[in-house]
């Protein structure tokens, strides 16, 4: 998807960096406003952390939609659990759509996507020793240097 991410840039706007979180922001072909808020890993902190970066995401996901289009109900979201996501970092997708158009987009994008992946990883070798996974690729979710 990295591919698609056009203009991808990484944020730590007010609120964000007190929470151990950033913003990253990108375009895809035919959608301009495309987000992932990002947290730390936080599966070992408790159902109480999840739901207030849950609360606090889709406050966030009002106000990015509210600013991009003038509409804050102009979005949707997808978050993965841990056990179905990629990068071990929580995060959460939010896309600014205006039209069901746009929303059948987004999903054909990511269906698309991630029926490559799978069959990608069901047809590569298996290696022995896997790197690990910052190794592997950087993390998107990581905050800008200083």
């Amino acid at each position: 998807m990295s591919r698609f991410m056009l203009d991808r840039r990484t944020s730590v706007p007010p609120g964000y960096a007190d929470r151990g979180c950033v913003l990253v922001s990108y375009r895809l072909p035919l959608l301009k406003h495309c987000f992932v808020l990002c947290a730390d890993s936080i599966e070992a902190s408790g159902q109480g952390r999840q739901l207030e970066l849950m609360s606090f995401f889709l406050t966030e996901a009002h106000h990015l939609a509210q600013e991009a289009v003038g509409d804050p109900q102009a979005f949707m979201l997808i978050h993965s659990g841990q056990s179905v996501r990629k990068r071990a970092t929580w995060h959460l997708h939010v896309f600014v759509v205006r039209t069901r158009w746009q929303k059948a987009w987004v999903y054909t994008v990511l269906g698309v996507k991630n029926t490559v992946l799978a069959g990608y990883s069901a047809l590569r070798p298996k290696r022995i020793h896997s790197p690990a996974p910052s190794a592997a690729r950087p993390d998107s979710c990581r905050p800008p240097p200083s």
